[in-house]
């Protein structure tokens, strides 16, 4: 039986594949990661290892295409930032995929250039995706967003399969990327017992004033937007673009994670009428990137909650999973306790709220 919570951003596909990749997460330094991929990679084919950051490797060193091909000479390997926002390919894997320009091996942001690494075997996936979700399921996890920003009618079809096999035992709801939207259903409409989520966006650096036109066509198409912001510049252009255009009616636009934001932006965030998404786990589990990159002041910014609920806002959270695990009792436990701002820990009738049911964002 499913579980009272709903987990309001996660990454169910990449969490999948997280789980057929060789897991280096456990890898204080570079040479570690290394050996573990050595030990985990197949005969053949290519090579995936998931789970990687920077912060946690002696150095802050990032992996690069030569580092791989000393492990694996002439492998085509991927390796994954554990964020999905970045990834280093060895130099046989720039070759397969056409991009050796990157020299480095690094990509950042390219899905455009991953979405050409050959696809895990499909039954493999569904089998991963069933241990998933009943391991979510036996959690309390009985419902879950899914906020993958290059989702479309594939991905949907998917979800979708996989919910009427029983494969995935929680509602889902799947945000879709901004590309073509006339060709999907409109927001709210079922793929088989899917839910057609919120439009989402992710604000290019450099390029924040696309934002506002960006929002302003995914609310003429009839869709609310959810805003990946995790730094102070790129919610103020959030807020902005939600005061030029408002969600269509009944709808509720979403600011995604809200990592950073400023004592002044708080009102404002109120004002737009935007549901909050923060990720309390990230307190528990990513504590030590924020000692080491962030200031003492900017740790008293850092996700925000008990001052956006005195504030009016509606607030939620999601575990960001594979970036953090899909644990119920983790990210409420984290939300009642801030490490670095105890003004913002939530008493635990508000921590429970944060996993409680949104329908109309």
């Amino acid at each position: 039986m499913s579980g009272p919570h709903t987990d309001h951003h996660v990454h169910f596909l990449a969490a999948v594949a997280a789980r057929l990749s060789i897991d280096v997460s456990a890898a204080g330094r570079v040479e570690d990661l290394l050996a573990a991929i050595e030990v985990g990679a197949p005969a053949r084919g290519w090579v995936r290892a998931w789970g990687y950051e920077e912060w946690r490797l002696a150095g802050g060193r990032t992996p690069t295409a030569s580092d791989l091909e000393r492990a694996l000479p002439g492998r085509p390997v991927v390796l994954h930032h554990r964020t999905g926002h970045a990834a280093v390919l060895s130099p046989a894997a720039l070759v397969e995929v056409g991009a050796t320009e990157h020299a480095d091996g690094l990509l950042v942001d390219r899905h455009d250039i991953l979405s050409r690494v050959p696809r895990l075997d499909p039954s493999s996936m569904q089998a991963a995706a069933a241990r998933l979700s009943a391991e979510w399921e036996a959690a309390g996890v009985g419902a879950f967003t899914d906020a993958t920003h290059t989702n479309g009618a594939a991905e949907l079809d998917l979800l979708a399969r996989w919910s009427a096999a029983g494969v995935i035992r929680q509602a889902v709801t799947a945000m879709v990327g901004p590309g073509d939207l006339a060709s999907l259903p409109g927001h709210g409409a079922p793929v088989g017992s899917v839910r057609v989520g919120a439009v989402k966006l992710m604000p290019a650096a450099g390029r924040l004033g696309e934002l506002r036109p960006q929002v302003a066509d995914a609310h003429r198409s009839g869709f609310p937007v959810a805003i990946h912001v995790v730094e102070v510049d790129v919610l103020a252009a959030a807020l902005d673009a939600f005061a030029a255009s408002g969600p269509p009616p009944g709808c509720r636009d979403r600011i995604e994670h809200n990592a950073l934001s400023l004592p002044e932006q708080v009102d404002s965030i109120a004002a737009s009428g935007a549901v909050v998404v923060v990720n309390p786990s990230f307190l528990v589990r990513r504590r030590g990137k924020y000692q080491a990159q962030l200031t003492g002041v900017e740790r008293g910014w850092l996700i925000r909650m008990a001052s956006l609920v005195r504030a009016g806002v509606e607030l939620r959270a999601g575990s960001d999973a594979p970036v953090a695990p899909s644990v119920p009792a983790e990210m409420t436990a984290a939300a009642r306790a801030h490490p670095f701002s105890a003004a913002e820990s939530l008493d635990e009738a508000g921590a429970r709220r944060l996993l409680s049911p949104l329908d109309d964002a």
